[in-house]
């Protein structure tokens, strides 16, 4: 049975076919979940609310269109607000001067054909090995080592070690317009 054919059978009562709906979603949801959110805790916790929304909601609506789209707009906006709140609860940690002058430039003004060729370099890496462009990127935000180690699930040396062969990708790129 598809998922809009479930739930038509939950909606009128049958409480297997309910079951076997929210199992069904449930599979599905976490497949995506673990691809859009790389912490597994946070992407179950998403998962989970989704349901939940969607357990308390889908009874009392009517669905014009498809159950199942409704599910996975459902189920986007809670992803979405998980990206969101991450964003805005690292912004609160960030210091902002309190008077305007207090603003610095930055040291260092990056050309736009310099930023122009380091962009392209990293797309370059990312395709080649995604690791490699990710414990860079990882870098450049400013993460510790530590932090790093956890997101890629690698041990410390194993972290230096990739860092240092991105680190060497990049300065190649940079000056021969390639990886290879």
């Amino acid at each position: 049975m598809t998922i809009d054919e479930l739930y038509t059978e939950a909606k009128k009562g049958d409480l297997k076919a309910r079951d076997e709906l929210f199992k069904a979603l449930l599979a599905r949801f976490r497949y995506f979940a673990h691809q859009k959110i790389w912490d597994p805790d946070d992407a179950e916790d998403v998962v989970q609310d989704a349901l939940i929304v969607i357990n308390r909601e889908y009874d009392r609506i009517d669905i014009k269109v498809s159950f199942h789209l409704w599910a996975y707009k459902v189920f986007d906006m809670r992803v979405l607000g998980y990206v969101q709140k991450k964003g805005t609860s690292r912004a609160r940690y960030l210091r902002y001067p309190e008077n305007e002058s207090d603003f610095q430039e930055p040291l260092v003004k990056i050309q736009p054909e310099i930023k122009v060729k380091l962009l392209d370099c990293l797309n370059r890496i990312l395709k080649a090995n995604s690791r490699y462009a990710r414990i860079l990127n990882f870098q450049y935000q400013g993460f510790s080592t530590e932090e790093i180690c956890e997101k890629l699930k690698v041990t410390r040396n194993n972290c230096y070690s990739i860092l240092s062969r991105a680190r060497s990708l990049l300065a190649l790129c940079l000056k021969k317009g390639d990886i290879k």
